[in-house]
């Protein structure tokens, strides 16, 4: 679609000697409807016919990257305000990359068996903002009489292969078009000879400008495989600069009414504070189920979003982008206060049978700018009043008027996130010192964990025949069915773990960070703990032998299980919520944590210290485990990883090795911090008590971990003579390896009663 009113000049004519005209043509800073269509030019962009060439022996270097173009054709796309932002390559190159240290040496390898990057290509499709267009200009030139020529739909073949792709990237370029020009982007998207298809990317915008990913399918799932991930020479020099945001927001006021048929209408006015004078274009995590209606700044007008959708597609893939962007009039002042309201509907609430709801993308039913900033929030509800409706944060206000609840939650203090279950629940409540604690359960499981209870009680058995039977017929006996499963029963036994962790964890970690602490139930089978709110699936509202004959898992692993959900997501409001994580690579600060916390629940339990140890050798034996290509799931990588261990070469790699490696090694941290005489373990537990208070409301790194530990080690401790830890963090968290130690042996006899032991 070509917009009205752009000032915009397109190129034609020969490419390389138009780019400066063009540039000099440029309109001043592009209004929102402009932006707009600058962003729909960049979706369309293609190959132009007459802008194909020939090049060879031609190199450009891209964050320590080498594209190596030895012969073939380039193709460049149509310019978007006067600057080309894409070409395409086809013939022979190849593409070549050193990763910087041992841990990304070790993750290509996983993927390449080769820790150095070196292959061969036979095509790109590239996009950019930087000068490769110049550069590759430099170098190619029109076919001659005696150069070879391009396959004749060469254009055409790519536009069809390109057009589709265009869409991925056009946000992230508009980015440099309207705000600072000296962060480029470059992707280059390959087909290589033995390693398939895969991307290689060079983001200035980003601490860890340099990644190389692929896409790959495993039995029906898609992994985003990432090979290597780093920060470029330029990025690692304004490492500071770019780990600070153009804009947080700093205050949230949602007011979200939900109908009758489960859908959401909500208007969410956001207050952010500036830390850049030249951006233009805030993204925001949103669901794809849910359509923006509109977006306005403090004056009331209407601002551009991207990507652009006028309806809402509900068989929409969870692989689909789940954010938006919106497009500023003009940059905010560094240190200013802007204010942004957003109106948007949509279905993220699935009603899942027998009267049990499920509130979807829990994380992105807002609009926000990721869980890494502290904010706070003021939430109202107006919701049918068959249904109760609990929330983070402090309820202030609650009501009934013609057939409608309303209710209001206000954030003690600033939080990371903020969400809501709803259903017709029953409740319980609990006072544990100044904490109020409340649990909601449903009297039915949703339908489909009841039809497979049901699938496990048939209303009849058969019976072989009695000897004496002489016709031999099979008997078939009716059975009476169980009653309905009804999580509701488990009520009180729910509050009082949940009470008993949140005395535990309080002696351990310090003071409960929040006046009140509310557990949820949620269809499925999966759990997160949220800032006063913890989402527990129905599985935890149901007995242990139910359980059992819903054929989930042995009875000796359900037993375990059942000790550790409530425990280790209560444990996240002091690791995830009150301490939080400042990058990917320091989630096992928030995983590892609540899940060692949630082993040391279980170790007071009746026969709790086997148990624990148990449960150690258990996940032990899971990462010692094998995947499809014969690789422990812990040799996937170290812990310092973190969501890149899932991948297609390792599925549970994430799981196993943040959630239970991580559990190993702050026991083993226990165990050489214990007092050698006493046994003791009151130093480690100091240690957190004393991290949990220096990072509270803060997002600590993997680094200012090992400077508390190193505080509290024992001279013992102390290997290398220079009184930190680095070895043991080397080895465990940034590093991959089980020690298995064997034995042998051989014995002979010397004399009566005297032998020689090798």
């Amino acid at each position: 679609m070509m917009a009205r009113g752009l000032g915009v000049i397109f190129v034609v004519g020969a490419l390389a000697l138009s780019l400066e005209a063009a540039r000099a043509q440029q309109t001043a800073t592009p209004t929102a409807p402009e932006a707009l269509a600058l962003n729909q030019q960049l979706d369309q962009v293609s190959v132009a016919p007459s802008q194909v060439y020939y090049i060879r022996d031609a190199r450009i270097t891209r964050g320590g990257i080498s594209f190596y173009f030895d012969r073939g054709f380039v193709g460049f796309f149509t310019p978007v305000a006067g600057r080309v932002t894409g070409a395409v390559f086809l013939g022979d190159g190849e593409v070549l990359l050193i990763p910087p240290n041992p841990v990304e040496k070790r993750s290509l390898a996983q993927f390449t068996k080769s820790a150095v990057l070196e292959e061969s290509i036979t095509s790109a499709y590239m996009r950019f903002t930087d000068d490769t267009a110049r550069e590759l200009l430099r170098i190619a030139r029109k076919p001659g009489p005696d150069d070879p020529q391009p396959p004749p739909d060469f254009a055409q073949g790519w536009n069809a292969k390109a057009c589709p792709l265009n869409a991925e990237y056009s946000t992230r370029i508009l980015e440099d078009l309207l705000g600072e020009k000296d962060r480029p982007f470059f992707q280059a998207r390959v087909e290589g000879v033995k390693l398939g298809r895969f991307e290689l990317t060079d983001d200035e915008r980003v601490p860890e400008a340099i990644h190389v990913t692929a896409v790959r399918e495993v039995e029906g799932r898609t992994y985003v495989d990432v090979w290597c991930s780093y920060p470029s020479p330029a990025s690692k020099r304004r490492e500071k600069e770019l780990s600070i945001d153009a804009a947080r927001v700093i205050a949230y006021k949602i007011d979200t009414r939900i109908g009758e048929d489960n859908s959401l209408e909500a208007t969410a006015e956001l207050t952010l504070e500036s830390f850049s004078s030249s951006e233009r274009i805030l993204a925001f995590d949103l669901s794809n189920h849910l359509h923006i209606l509109h977006v306005q700044d403090g004056q009331g007008r209407e601002l551009a979003v991207l990507p652009e959708t006028d309806t809402i597609d509900p068989s929409a893939s969870e692989r689909m982008r789940n954010w938006i962007a919106v497009v500023l009039d003009k940059p905010e002042p560094v240190g200013s206060k802007f204010r942004l309201t957003f109106a948007y509907r949509g279905s993220v609430i699935q009603d899942v049978g027998n009267g049990v709801l499920y509130v979807g993308s829990r994380g992105s039913w807002y609009p926000n700018r990721g869980i890494y900033w502290r904010a706070s929030y003021d939430l109202s509800f107006r919701y049918p009043e068959r249904l109760t409706l609990v929330a983070t944060g402090r309820r202030v206000e609650e009501g009934v008027a013609n057939g409608w609840k309303h209710s209001r939650w206000v954030s003690d203090g600033p939080s990371l996130v903020a969400g809501f279950n709803l259903g017709p629940y029953d409740s319980r409540r609990r006072k544990v010192g100044k904490v109020s604690i409340e649990v909601y359960a449903t009297r039915e499981a949703e339908a489909a964990l009841q039809a497979r209870y049901q699938q496990a009680h048939p209303p009849w058995v058969f019976l072989p025949p009695p000897m004496t039977d002489a016709r031999r017929e099979i008997r078939v006996v009716p059975q009476a069915l169980p009653p309905p499963l009804d999580p509701s029963a488990l009520l009180e036994q729910v509050l009082e773990r949940a009470a008993e962790n949140v005395r535990y964890f309080s002696d351990l970690f310090g003071p409960f960070p929040y006046p009140r602490l509310a557990l949820a139930q949620l269809p499925g089978d999966f759990g997160q703990g949220w800032p006063e709110l913890v989402y527990l699936p129905t599985l935890s509202f149901i007995p242990g032998e139910q359980r059992r004959e819903l054929g989930r898992q042995h009875a000796q692993e359900q037993d375990l299980e059942e000790g550790l959900f409530v425990s280790h997501e209560i444990a996240h409001q002091w690791w995830g919520n009150q301490v939080g994580w400042k990058s990917y690579h320091d989630q096992w600060l928030s995983e590892g944590f609540a899940s060692y916390a949630a082993a040391l629940a279980l170790a007071r339990e009746r026969d709790g210290e086997k148990k624990f140890h148990d449960l150690l050798r258990r996940y032990r034996q899971d990462l010692l485990s094998k995947t499809a290509d014969g690789q422990t799931v812990e040799s996937g990588g170290p812990i310092w990883l973190g969501r890149r261990l899932t991948s297609s070469m390792n599925p549970s790699g994430y799981d196993n090795i943040v959630y239970k490696k991580s559990c190993w090694v702050l026991h083993m941290l226990r165990k050489l911090m214990a007092d050698p005489k006493t046994g003791s373990d009151d130093r480690f537990f100091t240690m957190l008590r004393a991290f949990v208070k220096a990072y509270d409301g803060r997002n600590p790194s993997t680094e200012d971990f090992l400077k508390e530990a190193d505080r509290f080690m024992t001279p013992p401790m102390d290997l290398d003579g220079n009184h930190h830890l680095d070895w043991f963090f080397e080895d465990w968290v940034y590093g991959t390896g089980i020690p298995v130690y064997k034995v042998q042996y051989k014995a002979r006899r010397l004399a009566s009663n005297r032998y020689a032991v090798e």
